[in-house]
């Protein structure tokens, strides 16, 4: 190779080494464009995730706060009023003070969650009638309680002036809807129905099958029957701040039979229901009796609140929870400078009122919690 064609080589060689190198450079700066796209992304995605995590714990903390679940170190007495054949509404009451933990179908709290330390529930009656499902709103009480119990909590059902009419046989208030679908789903059951498919026994047939079979369900010696026959007619529960006592239309006097506690109150009651036709002579069973009175809730303002101060007086508590009269305001309200509270907002859907429950803690004191709100109700 002649001279020229060396420097001619050389001169090649270093456009080639500069191509390379620009190319090289090319590439260098595209993976560093796409390393840096990646680090990009990498930061987006991971400010998208702390800003859904933020969402998430904002809407966490605003379901907690609307429906009443809170951390407390004091225990909790938790009231819910009458339910009427409307389980729905009693447990959305309940989610609203933290003791179950959804408002649709309620499974209490598991132990550390929701209302306090310790809860103690209580259920002032009228868990039946006029609401398509008593059967259910029954039987779900009783599963609560024992979920509760389960968990050291405790849940504690009232008699109500309806569970005290279904065992004397009146059927007034049953409503027909849960009465009909009860005696089809007896005679389907039979076979009656399959059986008399050409003919068609009609909603009137099915209305009074439903009617003995509602009798039967709740006879003597029938499981949901020795359930209603067993719920106490009054509790105190509570103490200090929160000591209350508890029925289902109110406490007069004369219910406490000379006594300090409502334990001869509950053990005559008892003796009432123990036999298989309740019977409607026992001044307990009539307009006075702590299943049907209203001059605790309705009547005039200085007797009621005399007999309410003489009761709480004697049972050493701070006030009188009841339900069976519907308040008007559709909220919880109180009579008597707070001696009285009464609780049925008429939540079921055959008032069409809104879930309300009362809850008392040491240290805030007893409140009404609503869906929207909590309003102290201190005396």
């Amino acid at each position: 190779m002649c001279r020229r064609d060396r420097v001619e080589a050389r001169r090649a060689s270093r456009r080639d080494g500069a191509r390379a190198s620009s190319r090289a450079i090319a590439i260098a700066k595209i993976m560093r464009r796409r390393s840096d796209a990646r680090r990009g992304a990498r930061a987006r995605r991971a400010t998208v995730l702390a800003a859904m995590t933020s969402a998430a714990c904002l809407v966490h903390s605003m379901k907690t706060r609307a429906f009443g679940a809170r951390a407390s170190a004091d225990d909790a007495l938790v009231a819910v009023g009458d339910a009427h054949g409307d389980p729905d509404a009693m447990f959305e009451a309940l989610a609203l003070a933290g003791v179950t933990r959804e408002r649709g179908r309620g499974w209490w709290r598991r132990p550390g969650e929701g209302a306090g330390a310790r809860a103690t529930c209580v259920q002032t009656g009228d868990l039946v009638d006029r609401g398509e499902r008593s059967i259910e709103a029954v039987d779900e009480v009783e599963r609560l309680t024992r979920e509760a119990n389960a968990v050291g909590d405790e849940f504690v059902s009232l008699l109500g002036n309806h569970e005290l009419m279904t065992l004397q046989g009146d059927h007034r208030f049953a409503s027909r809807d849960e009465l009909t679908a009860l005696g089809r789903s007896e005679l389907e059951r039979e076979g009656v129905v399959e059986a008399d498919k050409g003919v068609g026994l009609g909603v009137r047939a099915y209305f009074y099958a439903g009617k003995l079979k509602w009798r039967q369900t709740f006879a003597k010696g029938s499981t949901r029957g020795d359930v209603l026959r067993e719920k106490p007619w009054a509790a105190v529960r509570g103490r200090g701040r929160c000591a209350t006592a508890f029925s289902h239309a109110g406490l007069l006097p004369e219910h406490l039979f000379g006594r300090d506690d409502v334990d001869e109150l509950n053990a005559r009651g008892a003796k009432l229901l123990a036999v298989d036709e309740v019977g409607r002579d026992d001044p307990l069973l009539l307009d006075r009796g702590p299943m049907w009175t209203r001059t605790i809730s309705m009547g005039d303002e200085s007797e009621a609140c005399a007999l309410a101060a003489e009761v709480i007086r004697r049972l050493g508590v701070r006030r009188m929870v009841v339900g069976h009269t519907v308040t008007k305001s559709g909220k919880i309200e109180t009579r008597c400078d707070g001696l009285i509270h009464m609780i049925d907002v008429g939540m079921s859907k055959a008032y069409g009122g809104s879930p309300s429950v009362w809850m008392c803690t040491e240290s805030e004191g007893p409140m009404a919690i609503s869906r929207d709100s909590r309003v102290p109700l201190e005396n």
